[in-house]
């Protein structure tokens, strides 16, 4: 093989091989973007539904507390 053949392919191949290069690099760049922006949208999604759970806890302990009251008000006037 000569070398103008070899430097003819080398030629070809070494741009194609640096496009392939930068676009995977640009590829991975935009992909770690997007699960970032994904995993701070899950990470926001999971800390309102964390508050909204401590919210309807305390909701449920004030009706249970209220209930209790309730039963206790119609306990007493049944006995009467």
């Amino acid at each position: 093989m000569d070398f103008a053949r070899l430097y003819g392919a080398a030629e070809i191949i070494i741009p194609v091989l640096a496009f392939l290069a930068v676009s995977l690099h640009k590829f991975r760049t935009g992909m770690e973007a997007s699960w970032k922006g994904e995993a701070e949208a899950y990470r926001n999604k999971v800390e309102r539904q964390s508050e909204e759970l401590a919210a309807l806890h305390a909701e449920v302990r004030a009706l249970r507390s209220e209930n209790a009251e309730l039963r206790a008000q119609i306990a007493e006037l049944l006995s009467r």
